[in-house]
């Protein structure tokens, strides 16, 4: 489901899943800062379920591109971002290129961010790559 939260900055994060991890957790606390900042937030994975899906919160988009692997994602990936055209596309440096190639595919000019798991970390970068983001 596709975020409901109209704003004036939209963030898709790319997810190779949803596993319990430190990465993943990280990830998860930083879509829902970036949804307290104002941002429209969809998390989009191969598969979408997990255990940290159901910590989501219900204002971010949950896109599941009913993928096996995030490697065969890449044409998936490229139709969500050419529809719901995301100002930024981030994704954990292991998937860089999965989004680098969607947005390529998609010709589109939304920034790409390379997430390194740590939510503060990966928000100022996210701020950075968006200076005139509210």
């Amino acid at each position: 489901m596709p975020s409901l939260t109209p704003a004036p900055f939209a963030v898709a994060l790319f997810l190779p899943d949803l596993g319990d991890r430190p990465d993943r957790q990280a990830a998860v606390e930083l879509a829902h800062r970036l949804l307290r900042a104002g941002a429209a937030v969809d998390v989009v994975a191969p598969m979408g379920g997990g255990p940290l899906r159901a910590t989501l919160d219900p204002a971010i988009g949950q896109i599941d591109l009913a993928k096996r692997h995030a490697a065969t994602s890449v044409l998936a990936l490229a139709r969500v971002v050419a529809e719901r055209r995301p100002a930024l596309l981030a994704a954990p440096r292991e998937a860089a290129w999965i989004a680098r190639a969607a947005l390529w595919l998609t010709r589109s000019d939304a920034r790409m961010v390379g997430l390194a798991g740590d939510s503060a970390a990966d928000f100022a970068a996210i701020r950075a790559a968006a200076p005139r983001w509210d």
